[in-house]
């Protein structure tokens, strides 16, 4: 008997580094395209239909006969511990416009990623994963839904979910190398709440400084006990006539954005936020080591909402041996100027999604 297969060998490597130039044409799978990943959880579902007769009239009790009519695939990709390049891909495939610029002389780069217009096609990639000796390439995978959050003390988490066209195919293509970058660690993260007329959101992100407010924002990074901030882009896939049995696009609905953090309580500020319903902005900022040497970028992310008001509130929490905390839940909103979310990411990749 042969040995058996093992789970934790496995490969997954994803072209963040140039998307289809049509959508479910696939992308090239080199090192120059793509990347293997690391360090991930990843769920993988053929979501196809299958039919059977066993709902007519085939003289028959238990039916006759069944087939596969339509293929599809869904991903849940996480990552418990992230790097920034795969925060840099993974979030622009999300949120779908990217603009990346080089510091000066210097191997390093920041990659700013907003929403595309309304209107505007997400972009899509190419997949491919080996597991148990089985090797598929996936095409026209977009990204639906995206979470990014932490707990004090730790380090930076993702989750993204994923839908393919449902075209796969077997592939004995070599893993991309993979990148090499160190973990996001919270202990880095600095974050910044403003509220009202002093909201100000800086055009050109700086990264280690507050760039949400006009004024002095408060500081909340020795309170924040956690986060979590959400994308969900709603996508359906479209099969169409004439699809062949797999999507011929996947189209994004009414995009949606969520945010939730956790604060140790000291007074009544955030909770007066909520019963006047003032308007807040949030930042988080993180840091790492420096990109390059003599390079003004450091590996890392910033995250921004520019507009947000609380939804109702529950009062401080907390036995009489425990430090009181207070739950946050944000409505988020477009603010007439800037992106309903922000995400800046540092590392040293040229450009993703080109």
């Amino acid at each position: 008997m042969s040995s058996t297969k093992k789970g934790w060998n496995r490969s997954l490597m994803a072209s963040l580094f140039l998307k289809e130039a049509t959508y479910d044409a696939g992308v090239t799978m080199s090192s120059a395209n793509a990347c293997s990943l690391s360090n991930f959880e990843l769920d993988t579902t053929w979501d196809d239909m299958v039919v059977n007769d066993k709902g007519e009239v085939t003289g028959k009790e238990h039916g006759y006969d069944q087939e596969l009519i339509g293929q599809g695939v869904k991903f849940t990709y996480k990552e418990p511990k992230v790097k920034p390049n795969s925060l840099a891909g993974f979030g622009a495939l999300a949120l779908g416009a990217i603009t990346s610029t080089k510091d000066g002389a210097y191997s390093a780069w920041k990659h700013k990623i907003t929403p595309v217009a309304v209107g505007t096609a997400l972009p899509s990639i190419q997949l491919e994963e080996l597991f148990g000796g089985l090797q598929y390439a996936y095409k026209g995978v977009k990204c639906n839904t995206l979470k990014i959050s932490g707990e004090e003390g730790g380090l930076l988490q993702m989750e993204a979910g994923l839908i393919g066209s449902g075209t796969r195919a077997t592939s004995a293509t070599a893993m991309a190398a993979a990148i090499t970058e160190s973990w996001i660690k919270l202990h880095a993260c600095k974050v910044w709440l403003e509220s009202g007329a002093n909201i100000s959101i800086t055009a050109t992100l700086v990264q280690d400084a507050e760039d949400i407010s006009s004024a002095t924002p408060d500081n909340l990074y020795p309170r924040l006990k956690n986060f979590e901030w959400t994308w969900d882009n709603a996508l359906e896939g479209q099969p169409g006539f004439g699809g062949a049995g797999v999507f011929q696009d996947a189209d994004y609905g009414r995009r949606k954005c969520d945010l939730k953090f956790t604060l140790r309580f000291l007074n009544g500020t955030e909770l007066a936020y909520y019963t006047s319903q003032a308007a807040c902005a949030i930042e988080f900022d993180l840091k790492g080591a420096i990109v390059v040497a003599s390079s003004a970028m450091y590996f890392g992310m910033q995250l921004i909402v520019p507009r947000f008001k609380l939804k109702p509130t529950p009062l401080p929490k907390g036995g009489p041996n425990d430090t009181l905390t207070q739950d946050f839940d944000c409505e988020v909103f477009d603010d007439g100027t800037n992106a309903a979310s922000i995400i800046e990411v540092y590392n040293g990749q040229a450009a993703y999604l080109a």
